[in-house]
């Protein structure tokens, strides 16, 4: 199963609860600078930087995951659909926490299905950890075997959104419905209009 984080080890109370306490200190106020990174995609290198100009709404999932990392990218195409021509203005960018299957290729593929826009990104198993990093999110394998490609990984699941300055303003759970993700980005669109 693919929760927020699920851990069976002894640590899992207390790792659980220093993620909460990073999420909690991250909802402040003021916005602050979200961190750049440089990824593959199925047409060659993407940047947030690249984004400067645009909402861009971030991810990290993988592409054989049961059940959040489907149903949170269709409630964000719900959303996008909703917002019309408004969501010219705004890129979800799906980074992958399974380098080792989520090809390009493959990412660009399952992206799609979703949403056109949805850009897919990989990378070596180091850049992936950087960038999780970066935005304070979690990941591992768990059962299974990786020789054979039957594993899981549990990881942060928390959709981070970041305006047209690249500062990062609000992150939201993996449950936000449609309608208040649309609501959100909106509200965080017409925000920049009024700068």
């Amino acid at each position: 199963m693919d929760n927020l984080l699920i851990f069976k080890r002894p640590t899992a109370l207390l790792t659980a609860f220093l993620f909460m306490l990073m999420l909690l200190s991250s909802c402040s106020s003021e916005p602050h600078n979200a961190k750049d990174f440089t990824l593959q995609s199925v047409l060659g290198p993407v940047s947030l930087h690249d984004f400067k100009g645009k909402t861009v709404l971030l991810f990290f999932g993988y592409t054989h995951c049961p059940d959040i990392c489907p149903a949170t990218m269709n409630n964000v195409a719900m959303a996008l659909k909703s917002l019309g021509s408004l969501s010219d203005q705004i890129q979800v960018l799906f980074v992958t926490v399974d380098p080792d299957r989520d090809t390009a290729e493959h990412l660009a593929k399952y992206v799609a299905f979703f949403h056109p826009s949805i850009i897919g990104l990989t990378g070596t198993s180091d850049q992936i950890k950087q960038t999780t990093a970066a935005y304070d999110a979690e990941f591992f394998k768990q059962g299974g075997d990786a020789e054979t490609g039957r594993y899981e990984v549990i990881h942060t699941s928390m959709l981070f959104m970041i305006n047209s300055e690249g500062e990062l303003l609000d992150i939201m759970s993996h449950h936000t419905a449609p309608d208040d993700i649309a609501i959100a980005l909106r509200k965080w669109l017409n925000s920049d209009v009024a700068h």
